[in-house]
């Protein structure tokens, strides 16, 4: 199944997970996404699955999952490919610190929807903003 409820690959990762996965009893599961998306989306899925296992069933390898990469091959020109790899290793970075205070599926709850741009009410008064400065980069999207 592909999940389509998010905005962004973080939500990707944790709606994957509350949308299909729980409920349907799922344990081995397999992500796709591009070559260039593929070490963010590792870490994302990795680190929510593994959150999910042990908060809810105290076991951080419940989940299975399988990655699996698509070529980024003729995608983009170098500058826009270039820029999106600069992007990509800023967001995981950026994920890697978030991560790190996480302990329970609990707390990536509470950081998604207070501080995360995307789901955050909070920050509601910030959406259609633009992030991205760079032309070229928004062309990745």
């Amino acid at each position: 199944m592909q999940e389509v409820s998010s905005y962004d690959t973080v939500g990707n990762a944790y709606f994957s997970l509350t949308i299909h996965a729980l409920p349907s009893g799922w344990r081995r599961l397999a992500v796709v996404t591009s070559h260039f998306h593929m070490p963010r989306s590792r870490a994302l899925f990795a680190d929510l699955y593994q959150l999910a296992g042990s908060s809810l069933f105290n076991d951080p390898y419940r989940y299975s999952l399988t990655f699996l990469s698509a070529s980024d091959e003729g995608v983009f020109d170098d500058y826009v490919y270039n820029a999106r790899l600069g992007k990509e290793a800023g967001s995981l970075q950026h994920w890697r610190s978030v991560a790190s205070g996480l302990r329970k599926l609990s707390d990536f709850h509470a950081w998604l929807h207070a501080d995360h741009l995307c789901y955050a009410v909070p920050r509601q008064h910030e959406f259609g903003k633009r992030t991205i400065k760079d032309p070229k980069l928004l062309e990745s999207y």
